[in-house]
């Protein structure tokens, strides 16, 4: 079989993922090679570094405007410097360059993490052993949700200007006190991360033949445990920085 040829049959089962994810486990659990799941991987890194890219401009701009905002601080450099330092900084160096690769390596990273995860909850939950390459490729199909993710957040970006554009359910709570715990922590709980979560531990239940709902719980409390972790680390950053 030709590569042009699996490409298309992977390409039809990847679609699967976002209106029969069921269907696109069974398959992948039939039939899958190390080939495929790369592909996944490359795909979805390539679209993350696509993102990178095209809202390079938003962040070079929001560096020069963090950049002016300390100027305030600095009332004896002159005129000259301060555009010296302001061209600078929204020059393409090695900065924004090992930027843009750290992208699509925090993909690796993610899938790589996520496939531990998943591999011992699963393991802990329905009591069965499993390889490392059965795991990895449920994450990859799981990892897919990046794409229409990176195609939302990037509009948003490009749309609003700012580079970290909310996709949380705090956007529905407008006129709630923003000092509830609530509050403090649902920016945490992406809607994207919810439906990766939902893909992973569908697959993984289909492989260990186990209840999807069980291991929905259980990476739930887990990716739970996370939020609530980064979340405070990033409060407190704010408090004392």
């Amino acid at each position: 079989m030709s590569a042009s040829t699996d490409l298309v049959r992977y390409a039809g089962r990847w679609l699967q993922v976002f209106y029969r994810p069921g269907k696109a486990f069974a398959d992948l659990e039939s039939g899958q090679s190390t080939a495929e799941w790369m592909s996944v991987l490359i795909l979805v890194m390539s679209v993350v570094l696509c993102a990178g890219i095209v809202t390079l401009p938003v962040a070079l701009n929001a560096e020069r405007a963090l950049i002016e905002t300390e100027f305030q601080s600095y009332s004896d450099l002159s005129a000259d410097q301060h555009s010296l330092i302001l061209r600078e900084a929204v020059q393409f160096d090695h900065r924004q360059l090992i930027g843009l690769l750290v992208m699509p390596a925090s993909v690796c990273f993610m899938v790589a993490a996520w496939s531990v995860v998943g591999k011992h909850c699963g393991e802990l939950i329905f009591g069965k052993p499993l390889p490392y390459g059965k795991v990895l490729p449920i994450t990859g199909y799981a990892s897919l949700v990046l794409v229409p993710e990176t195609i939302v957040k990037t509009a948003l970006v490009l749309l609003s200007g700012s580079l970290d554009p909310p996709i949380h359910p705090g956007l529905f709570l407008d006129d709630a006190d923003p000092e509830t715990l609530w509050i403090l922590f649902l920016p945490g709980v992406d809607f994207f991360g919810v439906w990766f979560l939902f893909l992973l531990g569908l697959g993984l239940a289909r492989t260990f033949r186990g209840s999807a709902t069980l291991a929905w719980l259980v990476l739930g409390l887990v990716w739970g445990i996370w939020i609530v972790i980064r979340r405070t680390i990033e409060l407190l950053g704010t408090v004392y920085v």
